[in-house]
C-alpha cells in the first residue's frame, strides 16, 4: 500500500535486502483501477528475494521516494513515472524519453502514431479493399474507433479492444 510503501523498503534494507534488482510497475485495468508498483530486492549473503508491491489509485499515482534509500531506484523511479504515470514525491520525475502524450505503457492510452499510419485491416493478402463489408481490423495497440467515440465506454473496454478482441457491450 502506498502508506506502507517507504517503510516496508527501509525494512527490506535493514533485514540484508541490499541488492536492488528491479523496479516497474503494471498497468491493472480491467481487474481494479490501479497501477501495480513492483519492487524486487535480493540479499547477496543467500540470493533470497523480496518483492514490494504497492496498489496506486490510477487517477493520481503517487508513491514516495525511494532514491535515498537506494540510489540507484531514482533512474527506475524516473522509468516507471515516463511509463506509467506514477510520481514519486520528492524524487526526479523529469521525463527521460518524449512520448508525445501520455504513458504509453498504460493500457487506456491510445498510440496516436499508429492510429495516423494507414493499416490494411487483412489477415491476408488482398483481402484488405475486397470486402469492404468486414469489420476493419485495427493495428496491434489501437482501440476500436466505434467503441473510442462511445462515451459509455470504460478504461477496461478500450483496452481490451487495443489487444484486437471484440468488445461486445449490452445495449
Amino acid at each position: 500500500m502506498p502508506v506502507t510503501w517507504r517503510a516496508e523498503v527501509e525494512a527490506a534494507r535493514e533485514a540484508g535486502f541490499t541488492f536492488l534488482a528491479n523496479l516497474t510497475a503494471v498497468d491493472e485495468v480491467g481487474h481494479s483501477d490501479h497501477i501495480r508498483v513492483l519492487l524486487w530486492l535480493e540479499r547477496p549473503d543467500d540470493g533470497e528475494p523480496a518483492r514490494i508491491e504497492a496498489l496506486v489509485d490510477r487517477d493520481r499515482p503517487s508513491l514516495p521516494d525511494i532514491a535515498d534509500i537506494f540510489p540507484g531506484a531514482a533512474w527506475l523511479q524516473r522509468q516507471v513515472h515516463d511509463f506509467f504515470g506514477v510520481e514519486f514525491n520528492g524524487g526526479d520525475n523529469r521525463p527521460l524519453i518524449h512520448h508525445g502524450g501520455g504513458a504509453p505503457l498504460r493500457k487506456d492510452v491510445l498510440l496516436e502514431q499508429r492510429q495516423e499510419v494507414h493499416w490494411p485491416g487483412a489477415l491476408e493478402p488482398g483481402e484488405s479493399d475486397a470486402a469492404p463489408g468486414r469489420r476493419k481490423l485495427v493495428p496491434p495497440g489501437v482501440p476500436d474507433p466505434s467503441l473510442l467515440a462511445d462515451p459509455a465506454a470504460t478504461a477496461a473496454d478500450i483496452a481490451l479492444s487495443a489487444t484486437g478482441a471484440r468488445v461486445r457491450r449490452v445495449r
